[in-house]
């Protein structure tokens, strides 16, 4: 599956200057609805949903302004969420959007009962049991990324002392979390999947080759788990940290400015020429100042033009004037005696090492790998094209582009969410789409199509028995019908029809059917004004809507006699019924002995 992230789940509520809504009549689309419509005509196949993490907010441990920035968990917009995928015969992945539910034994038990209940947000079963018969096409994320930084284990004095060889007991931590979400879900009943997260998603002291280390180790007994990697380049982990030496003595102390990057006290600086920033005025004396963009001139020329490297601000136009300033410094980390920024080979490099630890992941883990969420985001220091949420540098979209190179043209290819898609970033232009709006990178970057294949909507007869195929007129004949639903989606309101040779003889009415649930229902069959003679017994169920399959629908054939006559004289009247359900249970009496015999489903 691939699709976008960013929507939440709050946004399904509709929005009054959208169009009209082609999922609920009579009412403007949401943006929920109109970023699926988008992704749909992109030919994406999925949408991440997200909601703010209740324990979080509750706690005060929430990283977002405000705390519930992404929306508080309802259980109607969840409803309103899966009406609109199911439309447009998407996935939904429903994203737990927090990072510290780990933190200590109230947060992880709070975030349990949250998805499983007891909860007042989210009711007597949770998140899970309200919906875990409704809709085949939920992945659960139960919880976005895991912040390793506020796990017990990493407080304790060997971890903090060996920050690299503690990544071993935080992801034995992390694993135990997700293992005890699992062992619950699985035994109230639900068969989604899942997908666990990376812990360097949001931090690790591994390096990028060694990521695949941390990738969370679970058993699951419905085999349906993904792993996933937060793929995105940040910059200031990439580059040579830069920093205004204001007092020019050569090393990062008090009243110096860190320009990228984060710098300890008393750390040496090394200047290169070649480091300036965009002139802003035309004063001769003009120097660098806080929020000026900053250039690496590579042709030393004065002037930013192709081949230039942007250090940290918005990028400037093609043309731009640069000046240098002296006290512009950075910090060494090869003795090259040049600044080493980033480039194309930076992004290609961090790609290819991001691609194998998915590889390493499965070869060593077994899951499948479902990256929730990746792009061309690359920090707050970052040189933007375009800023904000769904903005890009020129780095950071060749890696994305890489990324998704590699996860479309491999086999097996792995599945993608991209970020962000909504209408809360503060992108230039990116309206209600984001990342997706017209002339925004998610338009920019090729990307393959992904099958959307229609939701299955079956409601098929499993059983359908009776007493027996000779019935004595007048006789009052019991029929038994098994229903199941082996479609993706629950089902409400169908009938179930019983006839004789297309003469109704009764009908009932399903108010539910939870996807692969099993119903027995019962008919009775008054022969008393039936003529003697052979009858085709028919039972339908629904069909319900968007069904295509033909397996709702059974016959028997059946004779009735005259009221005087006797039935067969084999001893065992009904024996050969033409069951097709469960063994069928038959007394008879042989020479005063009573006898039960099983006749299995042909």
């Amino acid at each position: 599956m691939g699709g976008w992230g960013g929507v939440r789940l709050k946004d399904v509520t509709q929005n009054f200057t959208g169009p009209s809504s082609i999922v609920f009549r009579g009412e403007r689309a949401s943006n929920f609805e109109q970023i699926a419509i988008r992704e749909s005509q992109l030919g994406f196949n999925a949408i991440r949903a997200s909601f703010a993490p209740y324990c979080s907010v509750q706690y005060g441990l929430s990283n977002s302004s405000p705390p519930d920035f992404m929306g508080n968990y309802t259980q109607g917009e969840l409803a309103r969420a899966l009406s609109i995928v199911e439309y447009f015969n998407m996935w939904i992945i429903v994203d737990y959007h927090g990072y510290a539910e780990f933190t200590n034994s109230t947060m992880i038990n709070c975030w349990l009962s949250f998805w499983f209940g007891p909860n007042r947000a989210s009711g007597p079963t949770g998140v899970v049991g309200a919906f875990k018969d409704e809709y085949s096409r939920i992945v659960w994320e139960p919880l976005n990324e895991p912040d390793s930084g506020s796990f017990p284990v990493n407080t304790t004095p060997w971890c903090i002392q060996n920050p690299v060889q503690c990544e071993t007991n935080m992801t034995t931590y992390a694993s135990e979390q997700y293992q005890s979400w699992l062992n619950k879900d699985r035994r109230m009943g639900d068969t989604h999947w899942v997908v666990a997260q990376n812990l360097c998603s949001y931090a690790c002291d591994l390096d990028r080759t060694q990521a695949y280390l941390d990738y969370p180790k679970l058993n699951d007994t419905a085999q349906r788990v993904y792993e996933s990697l937060h793929t995105y380049v940040y910059y200031p982990k990439m580059v040579e940290h830069v920093a205004y030496d204001a007092n020019n003595n050569t090393k990062f102390d008090f009243g110096d400015t860190a320009i990228v990057g984060f710098i300890d006290d008393n750390t040496p600086l090394s200047s290169d020429s070649k480091l300036k920033f965009v002139n802003a005025t035309t004063k001769v004396g003009e120097t660098w100042s806080r929020g000026k963009a900053v250039i690496y001139d590579v042709n030393n020329d004065n002037i930013f033009d192709t081949g230039d490297i942007p250090v940290t601000g918005n990028v400037p136009p093609l043309g731009t004037m640069l000046k240098s300033d002296p006290l512009i410094r950075f910090v060494e980390s090869d003795a090259n005696g040049v600044w080493d920024g980033w480039n194309n080979s930076t992004g290609d490099t961090a790609a290819r090492q991001d691609y194998l630890n998915m590889l390493n992941e499965t070869s060593r883990l077994g899951w499948p790998v479902l990256n929730t969420e990746g792009g061309a985001f690359c920090g707050s220091m970052c040189p933007y094209v375009a800023p904000g949420a769904a903005g890009y540098s020129s780095v950071s979209l060749r890696y994305i582009q890489d990324i998704l190179s590699y996860e479309d043209s491999n086999v097996p290819r792995i599945g993608q969410m991209l970020w962000a898609a909504a209408s809360w970033t503060s992108t230039p232009n990116g309206g209600v789409y984001g990342a997706l709006n017209p002339g925004q990178w998610g338009t920019i970057i090729t990307s393959g199509t992904f099958t959307t294949i229609p939701i299955t909507h079956d409601v098929a007869v499993t059983g359908f028995d009776v007493g027996d195929t000779t019935i004595r007129a007048g006789a009052k004949a019991l029929v038994g019908v098994g229903v199941r639903n082996a479609g993706e989606i629950g089902e409400k309101d169908f009938n179930v029809t019983l006839s004789s040779n297309n003469t109704i003889i009764g009908q009932q009415t399903v108010p539910s059917l939870p996807i692969e649930a099993v119903l027995s229902l019962s008919f009775t069959w008054n022969t008393s004004q039936v003529r003697p003679g052979n009858y085709v017994l028919t039972v339908v169920a629904g069909p319900v809507k968007g069904q295509a399959i033909s397996d709702n629908t059974r016959t028997i054939g059946v004779s009735v006699i005259d009221g005087r006559e006797s039935l067969p004289s084999n001893g065992f009247a009904g024996l050969f019924l033409p069951s097709v359900s469960a063994a069928i249970i038959i007394a008879a009496l042989v020479g005063g002995l009573t006898m039960v015999l099983r006749r299995k489903a042909a």
